[in-house]
This record gives structure tokens, sequence and C-alpha cells, in this order.
């Protein structure tokens, strides 16, 4: 076995490794639940206190973007594990929804320490290698390892309850922390492109928020780049508002919390065997066919459950498994056309947009759904949304009309070609 491929071996196993540091599954199955019975909260509380996450994670993003551009991937990774220990920690201590909003805030601190970083090192450790167009395949496997090992916590977390309300917190806190040491011994990336090679330099500058915000322009001034996130912001707008308010859904429809752990269990498992087809996907499908497909899949999955509410367990099955797939083919496209200088800050914009989206359908999502019902307010969502993300694939070009080089920027492609 040769010693690049050695590398590579390396660099993919410590990836898995620290995806797993970063899984929730003890928290996700009772989280909701637990404001609803132990804090007493309503759907409109818990909308705001969720949607705070989102707003808090658009401050956070081109900070924390930032800050991994200038440091070292794995330190800023490393913030981010140490703030998510703490959020769980804080979980079972604070009791008022104002506390809990500042509780979400910090915790979207920490997620967006890792949102386009953790992508940003991956990406870059594989292309010092030759082995770039690997990322969706790893970037995809890496989550179906996370997930599966989130479907075993998830299935314990009913078990852990027994034991106290707050035991999955704190279990889901010591997972975190056994990421510390893993990101403290973690390789640094090294450059790819020329100008990251500059940087490189000894007597380099370092890079500065001027330059941040000069790559962010630059990149979204590209066509192949903007009206691509303002159709995955719109799917992901989706995605958040039928993610979040999964729990409440369940109970409506007669499911007991008691059984939430395993459900949640099989919620893993299937959005692992997704994941695990991305590079699949992406290499049959391509992204443009991809992304159009899940229009018609919303929007049948938006109209069953107004006609048959139950068909909100087979459309939370689906809601994960789509965004699983999609996750790294959209962070692949993006990579292939950004600079490893700024990479992580742009990466962090993209996201930025998409939270942001989806702080505002919580926000509203939950104020309508104590008033209307909230599978009443789900299908009509959905349906919006799908409307929304046709109407832009038929006036604009979301999936760009150049073809990426290998530095990170586009290349134009003759039509002639």
């Amino acid at each position: 076995m040769s010693e690049t491929t050695n590398e590579t071996n390396a660099t993919v196993w410590r990836f898995y490794a620290y995806r797993i540091t970063v899984s929730n599954g003890f928290y996700l199955p009772v989280s909701v639940v637990y404001l609803q019975q132990v804090r007493g909260f309503g759907l409109d509380e818990i909308g705001l206190v969720l949607g705070a996450f989102s707003v808090a994670m658009v401050l956070a993003e081109i900070p924390t973007g930032y800050v991994g551009d200038r440091l070292s991937r794995p330190n800023s990774l490393l913030l981010g594990n140490v703030i998510i220990a703490t959020f769980m920690v804080g979980y079972t201590v604070v009791e008022t929804p104002l506390g809990y909003v500042a509780l979400h805030a910090f915790w979207a601190i920490g997620w967006a320490f890792r949102s386009g970083t953790a992508d940003a090192w991956l990406y870059e450790l594989l292309a010092r290698e030759g082995e770039a167009d690997e990322f969706t395949r790893v970037r995809g496997r890496a989550t179906t390892v996370k997930l599966g090992f989130e479907a075993v916590m998830a299935a314990s977390a009913g078990f852990l309850v027994g034991y106290g309300w707050e035991v999955p917190f704190l279990a889901n806190a010591l997972v975190a922390v056994v990421g510390i040491p893993l990101l403290i011994t973690a390789p640094r990336s090294r450059p790819t492109s020329p100008a990251a090679a500059d940087r490189d330099a000894p007597d380099a500058e370092p890079f500065t928020v001027h330059e941040a915000i000069r790559s962010l322009r630059v990149s979204f001034a590209r066509t192949d780049i903007r009206w691509f996130v303002a159709y995955v912001t719109l799917i992901s707008m989706l995605y958040q508002v039928i993610r979040v308010f999964e729990q409440p859904g369940l109970e409506s429809v007669g499911l007991p919390v008691a059984g939430f752990g395993l459900l949640y269990a099989a919620f893993k498992l299937v959005s692992g065997g997704a994941a695990a087809t991305a590079g699949w996907v992406r290499d049959r499908l391509g992204v443009r066919l991809t992304y159009t497909l899940v229009l018609p899949v919303y929007g049948v999955a938006s109209i069953a459950i107004a006609l048959v509410p139950f068909a909100l367990v087979p459309l939370f099955f689906t809601n994960r498994g789509i965004r699983t797939i999609l996750n790294p083919i959209r962070n692949q496209y993006l990579n292939d056309r950004i600079d490893d200088v700024g990479r992580a800050t742009v990466l962090s914009g993209v996201s930025m947009s998409s939270m942001l989206a989806g702080a505002g359908g919580k926000f509203v999502v939950g104020a309508l759904a104590d008033v209307m019902g909230l599978v009443t307010v789900l299908s009509a969502t959905g349906l919006i949304i799908v409307v929304a993300a046709a109407g832009l694939v038929f006036v604009t070009t979301p999936f760009g009309d150049r073809e990426p080089n290998r530095a990170g920027t586009a290349v134009d492609v003759d039509p002639g070609d």
C-alpha cells in the first residue's frame, strides 16, 4: 500500500472519528418534548427558542468561518466541541424561555464553528493528496458512520430518561468532550491553490477581515454560486421547518413519547443508508437533476399529510434522507468553485443564508401552528416553498453554466464543447 493511500486512509478515519464526537443522538429524541413536558413550553415558545438558534447562527456564521480561515481548522472545530458540551450540560439547568433562547444562541456559535470549517478541512486534506474528487463519497460515508452511531444513541435515549430527564443530555456532553483530544492532535490542512500557497509563506500577511468580505462578495457575484445558494436555501428552509416540529407532529398523530427513542434510531439508520448513496447519486444523476427531483417528492408529501395526517411519519423519514444526500453534493459543488483562501468563510456564508431562512420559517410556523394546527401549517408551508423553488428554476439558472477546475475556481465552458 502506497504512502499516499495510507495518508488518505488516516485522514478519512480521523474525520469519521471527529464526526462521531459531534453526534447528538442522546439529545434529539427528547429535546423538544423535554421543553414541553418538563419546562411546560407551548409550540410558540418552542418556535421562539429554536428560531433563536437559527438567528444566532446567522450572526455567528461569517465570524466563525473567518476564524476557521485565519486559524487552523482543527482549532476552530475544537472550540465547537467545547461549546456543544457546555450547551448539553446547560440544557438541564436553564428553566425559562429566555434562558433557553440565550442557551441556544450560545449553542449556535458552537455549531457555526464547524458548519463550514469541517468540510473545508476535509476537502483540503483530501486535495493535498490528490483526492479532492472523493469529497462527496467520504463526506457521505462519514455521515453514515455518524448516523449509525446516533441510531444507537437515540435507541438508548428513552431508556436513559428512566434514570432522569437530565441523563441523555449529560451523556451527549461526554461524547463531545471525547473529541477534544482528537482535534488537539489532528493534522493541519495545507494549501492546495497558488493563492493559498502564497498565504502560507513565512512572510505572508494574515487573512484579514477585508479579504474575508471580498471572498464573499466575489463568490456570490457569480451566477453559478448565487442562484444555486438561493435554491438550496429554500430547500434547507423546508427541511428545517419539518425537522424542528417532528416531536410535536409525532404526538399529534398519537405516537407515545416512550417510543421516540426507537423511532429516532430508525431515522438515523435510514438517513445513514441514504448518506452512503450521496456519491452514487451525484455521479448518476448530477447536481441539477438531483436537486430538481426533490421538488415533486416534497410536493406530494405536503399534499399527503393534509389528507392523511399519519403521513407525517414517512415525511419525517423522507425529509432526513433527502437532507443527508443533498448536503455533501451541495458542498462538493461549492468547494469545487471557491478558492482555498476564504473557503470556510464562503461556506459559512452559504450556511448563514440557510439558517436565516430557517429562522423565519420556524418563527412563522410555530406561531401559526397553535392557531391553525401543526399539520395544516406544515402542508401549506411545503407547497409554498416547492412552488417558489420551481419558479426559481424556471426563471434563473441555479445550477450554473460553468465547470469548475481543481484550483477551486470556475472556468467558462464554450457551449460548442
